[in-house]
């Protein structure tokens, strides 16, 4: 489902480069970013539009989940670019 804000960009502290919020809704697969609510509440009531687009079953998993340690974060990315290759 898309929403008014899917081409609204903002910096990613976790990338490091501007993302659009289209990005962070889909960013762990079918699954937002965890800290989707952080960088977005201060542009509009993300937590409301993350309730409308995400099945009730995605909401649960994602209030639910706890985000991953910035090491463990980086690990995971550095492992993804070498598979990559």
């Amino acid at each position: 489902m898309k929403t008014v804000h899917d081409e609204k960009m903002i910096r990613c502290p976790k990338l490091g480069d501007e993302m659009t919020f289209s990005y962070c809704r889909r960013e762990s697969g079918e699954m937002p970013c965890a800290r989707i609510v952080a960088c977005w509440q201060v542009a509009f009531d993300v937590t409301d539009v993350l309730k409308r687009v995400l099945t009730p079953d995605q909401w649960a998993r994602f209030i639910s989940a706890k985000p991953k340690e910035k090491a463990l974060s980086l690990i995971e990315l550095i492992e993804k670019a070498k598979a990559k290759k």
